[in-house]
């Protein structure tokens, strides 16, 4: 009989809905694999505690949980909630032969009791460092008592785990200044942890260019340099400067910067563009399909991720990197990037701390106006290396883990 995989995830989305396909990918392969796969993710709507839908080939498990909005404590609530459903009737689905969790320390800790119920191989997966990043935020003080506690929640998940999966490279040091490693007198046994980034689906990228063009005057003018932003638009994404970029270039008419996505500073930057009358911003969809996204940055000259200083202080793990990278457009990235810096390591354009505006203008226009040539020549590199990060080489590695 087949062995049975549950990838357990809270934000996991069903294809129509996805923004990052990491865990459709691994199920994709996991299954090609030989593996039976169930994927557990939550749900707002609907009465039953379990809703088990089929979506093509992917088989879902949707939880009940609690409604929330923004940031605060009932989406930490809503996320404990959901481990602890599943917990509780763990018993009621195919037993797991490997849990796949993607962790959110300290809230779901429910899933890890639930795994040595279980009796099942046990593969935590990072792809953010809760709760490190609540202090990175200022959100909260690492010497806060509660920060403590979640620290050492956070710990067990990585003892009980048989295999450690980290998106970001940084988190190896991160376990070992922890003197969580057996090397540092802690239990963790570095063989057993692992970088696997997040990738795209490359074939998939080109059909989606090919399937959905679209007709809009912005994207297809052959005479703009096309400054593309595709992503939240939240305190924590600093958009704000991008526009006082976009704002100081106003007097050369060859620059148009396009905005998709949303966040609580939407608004408040659209009204910005248009009380300054900064006519070279344009903001399109709040939300659009992630096979549409494909065709869309690549139109761009320059495709830009923007976050707040401190965002990369591990490395980078950001699901638009690798759009942006299978688009083959040169990228700007306004922070730096401390581990495994792709975009300054292959020379793909910039990951710097771009602090004010004028320094946003100066890169920009660096990479934007540079010869053709070399323009070319770095759009051919910006492909080149999308390929290491297919999903068909990452889920090599990651089924790996799963023997």
């Amino acid at each position: 009989m087949a062995k049975v995989v549950w990838i357990v995830n809270y934000y996991t989305a069903t294809p129509e809905k996805v923004s990052n396909p990491r865990y459709l990918q691994m199920a994709h392969y996991f299954m090609k694999g030989g593996y039976k796969v169930i994927t557990f993710n939550h749900t707002f709507k609907g009465e039953k505690i379990f809703q088990r839908r089929q979506y093509g080939e992917y088989d879902f498990v949707h939880v009940k949980s609690p409604c929330y909005v923004g940031n605060g404590l009932k989406r930490m609530y809503s996320i404990w909630k959901f481990a602890q459903t599943l917990n509780n009737h763990c018993k009621e689905f195919e037993k797991p032969d490997i849990v796949l969790q993607n962790i959110h320390p300290p809230f779901d800790y429910p899933i890890v009791k639930m795994t040595k119920r279980l009796e099942a191989k046990y593969i935590a997966e990072a792809w953010d460092l809760w709760p490190d990043n609540f202090a990175v935020y200022g959100l909260m003080s690492r010497n806060n008592p509660i920060m403590k506690v979640a620290y050492q929640i956070e710990k067990y998940y990585y003892y009980a785990a048989d295999e450690i999966v980290f998106t970001f490279k940084g988190a190896f040091d991160y376990l070992k200044n922890k003197g969580w490693t057996t090397e540092t007198g802690g239990k963790i046994d570095m063989d057993h942890v692992h970088y696997i980034n997040n990738g795209i689906d490359l074939e998939q990228f080109d059909k989606d260019v090919m399937a959905h063009p679209r007709k809009d005057a912005d994207l297809n003018d052959p005479d703009t340099y096309k400054i593309i932003y595709l992503g939240s638009i939240n305190l924590s994404n600093n958009v704000k400067t991008l526009i006082e970029a976009a704002k100081q270039l106003q007097n050369i008419p060859k620059y148009r910067f396009i905005f998709y996505g949303d966040g609580a500073q939407r608004e408040q930057l659209e009204q910005q563009v248009k009380q300054q009358e900064i006519k070279n911003v344009v903001f399109k969809e709040k939300w659009i399909p992630l096979a549409e996204c494909a065709w869309i940055v690549s139109q761009a000259t320059v495709n830009v991720m923007n976050y707040s200083k401190g965002f990369a202080y591990m490395g980078v793990s950001a699901g638009k990197l690798f759009q942006y990278l299978a688009a083959g457009k040169p990228i700007v990235c306004n922070v730096k990037i401390s581990y495994d810096d792709i975009i300054t390591d292959n020379n793909l354009g910039v990951a710097r701390d771009l602090i004010t505006a004028e320094e946003f203008v100066t890169e920009i226009r660096r990479i934007a106006e540079q010869s053709q040539e070399l323009y070319d020549e770095m759009c051919k590199r910006v492909r080149k290396v999308a390929t290491h990060f297919d999903y068909k080489v990452l889920a090599k590695r990651e089924l790996e883990l799963l023997r």
